[in-house]
Parts: C-alpha cells; structure tokens; sequence
C-alpha cells in the first residue's frame, strides 16, 4: 500500500486523500504484494470489476464493502486510476485515463488532481440528505444518480470529469 501511495503522491501531486480509503487493511490484486498498485477489499480481489464491459454488474451485483484503488491497465491506452466503492448508500466506480502509452498523462494529473479533490467536497455535502447515490466515471463516460430522502430523483448520463461542476449540476437537495 506504502507503494501506491507514493505512485499516487508522484503521478497527481498530492498525497492520497485518506477520506478515500476505508478502515480495513486492503489486499494487493498483484502477484508481488511490493510492487503492487492495486488494492482491495476481499470481494474485490475475488471479483474485481476493471474494464468497460464490467460496469453493469458493478451496479447491479458488487456487494456492499467492495472497495477498489490503485493503478491498473491492459493494451497499450487501457490504463486508469481506480478508485471504486460500495456502501450502504453509495456505488462509486471511478476509471479516470492515466498511464497509457498516448494519453497525456501530465494533463491526466492534473484533471485526476482536480476531480478527486471537487468530488470528494461533493461527496461531503451531499452524506445525509441523499438515500442513494451511484457515481460512474469510465474513460469519459459518466453516469450519476442520486436519490433523495424523500425519493425525488436526480440523473445525469454525462461525463464530469473534464468539468467536474459536481455542485452545480447535481446538488439539487437542500
């Protein structure tokens, strides 16, 4: 884990938020616990849900306290920062583009470093006046859902992550 955050620290330029992380010790997903980049909970080492194709059954089947995070890619522009979650009241799938051979990484981290820091200020002020909220950032594609105490319903099926207005577009509840 030591690894990961330095990674994290050098790729973004700032340290891992430890709002981010939960309370149990995370297991590498890699052979080589030293060298991994990827950490889980016990589920999502068992199953962990990673590409494209993998973000309905995120939805509809990853059991509560499934947690995600680290650095992981396959191909040559697959590469992503993870951070994905589940709680009693939240999904969270975040695959933000850094680390593939023709991405641009420098603006990658600079963008990751602005989304993470907006969203987690979002997340704040949203926890206790939603019932639900579903959060889906996947190689510019993005879904989000929140649903009210009193169940009015907030949806969005757009990206925010090159214009991560979280506050504006989706805090709708007072």
């Amino acid at each position: 884990m030591k690894n990961l955050e330095i990674v994290f620290k050098q790729s973004f330029g700032f340290s891992l938020p430890q709002s981010l992380l939960p309370q149990e010790k995370l297991l590498p997903l890699e052979e080589d616990p030293e060298e991994s980049l990827l950490f889980g909970s016990p589920s999502a080492v068992l199953k962990p849900f990673l590409v494209q194709g993998d973000i309905k059954s995120f939805i509809d089947s990853s059991p509560e306290g499934y947690f995600l995070i680290g650095f992981w890619g396959h191909g040559v522009n697959s590469y992503a920062f993870y951070y994905s979650r589940v709680d009693h009241w939240s999904r969270i799938f975040f695959r933000l583009p850094y680390g593939g051979v023709y991405m641009e990484n420098e603006k990658m981290a600079r963008q990751i470093r602005e989304f993470l820091t907006r969203y987690i200020a979002f997340e704040k002020s949203i926890m206790g006046k939603i019932s639900s909220f579903i959060a889906i950032e996947s190689m510019d594609e993005g879904y989000y859902r929140l649903v009210s105490k009193e169940g009015k319903t907030i949806e969005l099926k757009e990206s925010l992550f090159c214009n991560p207005e979280f506050k504006e577009t989706l805090n709708k509840f007072k």
